[in-house]
């Protein structure tokens, strides 16, 4: 059966929408912004480990691949500027520096769609 040739592009036209827009969520370059904020959790998460089960393809059979994750502290910080709480987590030797009630500085990144998906990212934090 072949279809239409305006059923094919209308679907190209939608799948090509589909990953600009992905594009656009994900992917584009964001500027790094600073602010400052104040620590207002400190939680332990423990080791672990993460299964990833592989596709199977061509009917060839593959096991899954266990992957380990070390204990790390996730700080939640309060920042004034973006009226929001942010989550970063550290590992156990460098959260040490860092304890609740603390003052940070934070480098983060404003990912979305304007107006309807707004995901901040936070890519560094220090003291001041």
């Amino acid at each position: 059966m072949k279809l239409p040739p305006y059923i094919l592009l209308s679907f190209a036209a939608v799948c090509a929408v589909f990953a600009l827009l992905m594009w656009f969520v994900f992917l584009r370059p964001a500027t790094t912004k600073a602010a400052q904020g104040v620590i207002t959790y400190k939680v332990l998460k423990p080791a672990g480990q993460y299964v990833q089960y592989p596709t199977f393809t061509s009917g060839s059979f593959y096991t899954p691949n266990i992957i380990p994750t070390s204990e790390c502290y996730v700080f939640v910080i309060q920042v004034d500027q973006l009226s929001a709480s942010l989550a970063y987590s550290l590992n156990t030797v460098a959260s040490e520096r860092f304890d609740v009630g603390q003052k940070v500085n934070i480098q983060y990144q404003e990912r979305g769609l304007p107006g309807i998906l707004r995901r901040i990212y936070v890519t560094s934090m220090s003291a001041p």
